[in-house]
């Protein structure tokens, strides 16, 4: 998490500074590093359901370290251009949507039922105290070494990743049945979303919050650093320092509670204040107010990320979890590279502060239509 997060950072701060690429060509780096998801996260899911995932895992973090070496070493020679950048960040995106739903489904094959939700709070913690920690980490080696030190330090970060990834002991699967094609058993899956009404309505949700609040409060702010403040886009790190500190906050209280009621209605009011939030963001006229709100989302992204998830670990069947779980990431992240790239069309044209108003508007328009009219009974599972 250390890695993804200090990851997008640096290469958008390399696209914007390093390369003084516009909004645009941000948006079309992320679009890179995420449109793998897009196409390879369910097929993920379905191969941690069936076969090894500890070679999964390792098999996607050696595909990481080359694409990270790749752009270190471009860096170092100064020969890194936009269109590098943007082939090694496929690969980038192609390790995590392959990586990611592994790792996820493995929490609740390891962890009684009752301890979900407090593993998914100590996970989170570790996610959040990431978001602090990544940035500010890159920036600082950054501006010791430039982008090369900050390329460098992404490379570190993969080979402690694979080194402690070497002990691991993973469960095998109890039965994973006989073969099927990719596609009846992504179709099971929808099947079953589709039965469940009030995973139907977490689903629409998680997918919209993906389409604003994500590529508007991970993504774009950089650029409005950039272009409503005047400062270098790096600096965008002290806003998601705080946002990170604020969801480590919340997600060590839910940890300590180990439950809490009406789950559902918890993940629709930390959406509401995410998109009111995110409407604020774009209206900030300096650094030190994006820090303020920063903080604010992240205790509402404490909320939204432990309840999303937790809801769909402890109410998954485990012989659909891999597949779950790759939805769950389809819906947090696979859209978000297409609406990053067109916020920043947008964004080159109207503004960063517009866009950004309207993408968290429509997010608490929608999250709120939701809560008042919910029939499916999400605000209230548990």
């Amino acid at each position: 998490m250390v890695l993804m997060n200090a990851q997008r950072f640096v290469i958008a701060w390399f696209v914007l500074d390093g390369l003084d690429g516009s909004e645009a060509d941000q948006g079309l780096v992320v679009f890179a590093l995420g449109v793998p998801t897009i196409f390879l996260t369910m097929h993920a899911g379905v191969w941690a359901d069936r076969w090894q995932r500890k070679r999964l895992l390792f098999g996607s973090q050696v595909a990481m370290l080359g694409s990270m070496a790749g752009l270190f070493v471009l860096a170092a020679l100064d020969e890194a251009n936009f269109v590098w950048v943007l082939v090694m960040s496929v690969l980038a995106g192609s390790a995590m949507a392959v990586g990611g739903p592994v790792r996820q489904s493995l929490v609740p094959a390891i962890i009684p039922r009752e301890l979900i939700f407090s593993a998914v709070g100590l996970t989170a913690i570790g996610a959040t105290v990431s978001m602090m920690l990544g940035p500010v980490l890159a920036r600082g080696a950054g501006s010791i070494a430039g982008f090369e030190g900050a390329f460098g330090f992404l490379v570190l970060l993969v080979v402690i990743g694979l080194t402690v990834l070497v002990p691991l002991q993973v469960p095998e699967h109890e039965s994973v049945g006989e073969a099927r094609p990719v596609r009846t058993d992504l179709a099971e899956i929808m099947r079953w979303v589709r039965d469940n009404p009030p995973f139907r309505t977490l689903v629409g949700l998680l997918t919209f919050a993906g389409m604003t609040i994500m590529p508007l409060s991970m993504v774009l702010m950089q650029a409005h650093v950039k272009e409503a403040f005047g400062r270098d886009s790096g600096d965008a790190a002290y806003a998601l320092a705080t946002m990170g500190f604020g969801v480590a906050v919340m997600s060590f209280y839910i940890m300590r509670k180990g439950s809490l009621p009406n789950k559902g209605g918890w993940f629709m009011c930390a959406m509401m204040l995410g998109g009111a939030v995110v409407a604020l963001m774009g209206l900030t006229t300096a650094l030190w107010q994006l820090v303020i709100l920063g903080f604010f989302m992240g205790l509402g992204g404490g909320v939204y990320m432990n309840m999303s998830q937790g809801l769909f670990q402890t109410h998954t069947p485990q012989e659909l979890m891999g597949r779950m779980m790759a939805l769950f990431a389809l819906t947090m992240g696979g859209v978000m590279p297409v609406c990053a790239l067109i916020y920043g069309f947008v964004a080159e044209r109207v503004g960063t502060g517009p866009t950004t108003f309207v993408g968290g508007l429509a997010c608490l328009v929608v999250a709120l239509a939701a809560f008042f009219t919910d029939r499916s009974g999400l605000k209230t599972l548990s």
